[in-house]
């Protein structure tokens, strides 16, 4: 039996962890897929590869956490400003290994489930501050938004692995 069959109808804030839980699953069995070597391919010179992906899901992370007025993450490995929205992987410059940004969006899961899990409905209510408020009226939205910015990004590390000659990992 699953959870809603042993305690009702799940929260909004169950809701929201379960759909993060499964998209950072996802984005760690994507991480899986790729090496240090493999990491930093990309099909053309305008794409971004597996490793700026990581890097800028860890970034991002780091953003929502601030945003939702979540404890800051301790630890993980110091995000260049390239990982940033808009930002681009650069060939030679020396950045953290594809392996610590992997372990770090490893290490974060439950917490940011526990976190999400943990929101009470006026939590879920407050109204957003800053650049993202037009788009993100309530932290609710902030939350579906981090969702979503995992989703987008692993289509696009599923993309890249597929690109490597990688079968589906669904058949």
């Amino acid at each position: 039996m699953n959870d809603i069959d042993n305690q009702g109808m799940p929260t909004p804030s169950e809701l929201l962890a379960r759909q993060f839980k499964f998209a950072r699953d996802s984005t760690i069995t994507l991480l899986g897929e790729f090496d240090e070597e493999t990491a930093r391919w990309r099909p053309t010179p305008h794409n971004n590869n597996a490793l700026w992906l990581a890097g800028h899901l860890f970034m991002g992370t780091s953003d929502f956490r601030q945003m939702l007025g979540w404890p800051e993450r301790e630890g993980g490995p110091e995000v260049d400003q390239d990982f940033n929205m808009g930002g681009f992987f650069h060939e030679d410059k020396d950045y953290p290994s594809f392996a610590a940004f992997a372990n770090a969006l490893i290490a974060e899961r439950d917490e940011l489930v526990e976190a999400i899990k943990g929101m009470t409905a006026e939590d879920l209510a407050k109204p957003t501050e800053g650049p993202l408020a037009g788009l993100c009226p309530q932290h609710v939205d902030l939350v579906s938004l981090m969702i979503a910015h995992e989703n987008l990004h692993n289509g696009q590390l599923y993309f890249l692995r597929r690109g490597l000659g990688k079968e589906p990992l669904i058949k």
